[in-house]
């Protein structure tokens, strides 16, 4: 017995039956169209908010719950006088900005090592940003105003002495040498 296969081809759709289908497709969706755009339902439905009075003392004490909720978890140190918010913003956008200058510093410097005992010495951008993430929000929960301006301070400080000390800091190795002994260090 032999087995004799021939490949079924489909057969072509004529011009006339691709226009009626297509013509048949835009008219069904254009029915669902005008059925979900006005449902028969829409002129009993009320939809005006009812008017309902904000009570400000209580959204005021809410706030401050919210805010005394997140100052104390991270607290460990009983706080007498809290910081203003302009103290912690400060304090946050200065421990950015010594951030972002020693990774830049450290990185186009060959000289300039990072001097924080929690970091390495050339430290990675992922290192900066645990470290400062972790060290951060620790010290603005458990520091009052006073102790804040003070870190605040020497931050400033810390910035300005980065800057002084890119600017002033030989890019060479201090033991450079020519080939016959003579060091030729610039600085």
């Amino acid at each position: 017995m032999e087995y004799k296969y021939t490949p079924m081809r489909p057969q072509r759709t004529s011009i006339g039956q691709k226009i009626m289908r297509g013509l048949l497709a835009l008219l069904l969706i254009g029915a669902a169209v005008l059925y979900f755009a006005n449902p028969l339902h829409a002129q009993e439905l009320d939809l005006t908010l009812p008017e309902t009075p904000f009570n400000y003392e209580q959204i005021e004490q809410d706030s401050l719950l919210i805010q005394d909720s997140i100052n104390k978890r991270l607290r460990f140190v009983p706080i007498k006088n809290e910081p203003s918010k302009k103290t912690l913003m400060t304090f946050y956008l200065l421990n950015a900005i010594d951030m972002t200058t020693s990774y830049h510093m450290t990185r186009q410097h060959p000289t300039i090592k990072e001097s924080n005992f929690l970091l390495p010495e050339k430290p990675s951008a992922a290192e900066f940003i645990i470290h400062k993430s972790v060290t951060t929000p620790i010290a603005a929960a458990n520091f009052g105003e006073n102790e804040m301006v003070l870190a605040n301070w020497i931050l400033a400080a810390v910035i300005i002495r980065n800057f002084y000390l890119y600017e002033n800091t030989c890019k060479q190795s201090s033991n450079y040498h020519h080939v016959t002994g003579q060091n030729i260090n610039p600085c």
